[in-house]
């Protein structure tokens, strides 16, 4: 029987041949692993110095997105936020003997540190307005609009309130709001009474309620004018002077005046596009007067319809049984409205019904209604009624753009969002101390 000589009934040799190809197999592996990691070193210093500038970060019906203007645009608005940070510290500061308004506008300022700090969230905010506005570019010039180098000079002169041609005219504003005197048959569905004495009294154009002691007309004196000083008049070297220093503070954030540039032209192109779309919205709109009782269920909107064929009084009803805190003692009272400002099974019933006219039960989300008309008219819309319709029907057409007009989103920006400017520095120039803790969690980056 043959006697066992070394390791695992290894001899001395086959022993020394075994551990010598371990050693071999442990070297490669080291020198593999030695190349992967310095492959990825140079992937990585050749993507962020050939690469990564590159790969457009999004293209827009086939045209690319400058990468350099992407980064404008992010220092730009970081910088924006910035001053509206220091517009918040210094009114905090102005109010500071009152606790809840400091309270509040360090909320406010926490809630711009928390945005800052969430460097690719904010990034990805700035591309995705950018573009929309090469989206709107694209159709406006499709609509025949067009943004000119003349235009965009003067509204930077408008920024710096410089009109060497002379303050320009206010635009025109739509008419005060005024809606028909009630009329027999509205008080008739309204079932009014008189509440006091005041009623029958007539209301004088200049002094008041007539027949009312300390109600009597009195004369305003002339104002008497008194000279006050002359303004500088600011020239046109003024103005040039001072743009220069905001391109020079701009600078200081490297962006350049050519970016500035594009970025008006986009923000004229949008307004140029709003505008058409707004001529496209009527000033004046079929609209409805109307009231309503909210009840829970149906049932107790039925017992509502069976009350009001008895005889009761509407206004009785409303405020015995009605939900609606804000008018039940108004009889439940919604005043005018036009198409969509009402959620639309409410709208549909409304605009279906005659004056006079009650509805069957109406279920919303809110509960059940029964809805009266008490009156309906053409009528021109509240200014802020109209900018509604308009501002809708913007992003409605915006909407519909983003479907017709091809756009990729690279996801190149994340490493390319600037840091700069940040409060970080602000607060190391200043020598003091920013923010260290915020109102609300930081919002959390996009998913991959």
């Amino acid at each position: 029987m043959a006697k066992k000589t070394g390791k695992n009934n290894l001899n001395p040799r086959q022993y020394a041949v075994k551990e010598q190809k371990k050693m071999k197999t442990l070297m490669i592996g080291f020198i593999v692993t030695g190349v992967l990691i310095f492959a990825l070193i140079a992937y990585a210093t050749i993507y962020a110095l050939f690469i990564r500038d590159n790969i457009p970060v999004a293209t827009v019906n086939g045209e690319k997105i400058d990468n350099e203007y992407y980064k404008a645009r992010v220092r730009m608005e970081r910088n924006g936020y910035i001053q509206q940070f220091l517009l918040l510290n210094a009114q905090a500061q102005m109010f500071a003997s009152d606790p809840n308004q400091v309270s509040n506008y360090e909320n406010q300022m926490m809630q711009i540190a928390s945005t800052l700090d969430n460097v690719v969230l904010f990034g990805e905010m700035v591309l995705n307005t950018i573009v929309e506005d090469e989206i709107i570019a694209v159709k406006g010039r499709e609509m025949g609009l067009e943004v000119s180098d003349a235009e965009i000079d003067a509204l930077i002169r408008q920024i710096f309130n410089y009109y060497p041609e002379g303050t320009p005219t206010p635009a025109p504003t739509l008419a005060p709001f005024a809606t028909p005197e009630i009329s027999p048959t509205q008080e008739a569905i309204l079932q009014l009474e008189p509440t006091s004495v005041v009623d029958a009294l007539e209301i004088e154009s200049e002094g008041g309620i007539a027949g009312i002691e300390g109600n009597e007309p009195t004369a305003t004196p002339a104002a008497t004018a008194t000279p006050g000083p002359t303004a500088t008049p600011y020239t046109d070297e003024a103005f040039r002077e001072e743009y220069g220093k905001y391109l020079t503070d701009l600078e200081g954030i490297e962006v350049k005046e050519k970016y500035l540039r594009m970025y008006l032209y986009h923000y004229l192109m949008r307004v140029k596009v709003q505008e058409s779309l707004s001529t496209e919205i009527p000033a004046e709109q079929d609209q409805v007067w109307a009231r309503h009782i909210l009840v829970p269920t149906e049932s107790e909107a039925q017992a509502v319809l069976d009350r009001l064929a008895a005889g009761e009084n509407w206004n009785v009803i409303a405020a015995d049984v009605s939900l609606d805190t804000s008018n039940k003692n108004n009889g439940g009272d919604l005043g005018w409205f036009s198409a969509g400002q009402m959620v639309a099974k409410f709208n549909d019933a409304a605009f279906a019904l005659e004056i006079g006219q009650t509805s069957a039960p109406i279920e919303t989300q809110f509960g059940w209604h029964i809805i009266q008309i008490v009156d309906r008219a053409v009528l021109p819309l509240k200014t802020s009624d109209l900018q509604l319709k308009q501002d809708l029907a913007f992003q409605q057409w915006l909407s519909d753009a983003k479907l017709n007009v091809p756009y990729e989103i690279n996801d190149v920006y994340r490493d390319l969002a600037p840091t700069s400017p940040s409060l970080q520095e602000l607060f190391a120039n200043q020598g003091t101390a920013p923010i260290e803790e915020t109102a609300e969690e930081p919002i959390a980056e996009p998913a991959e």
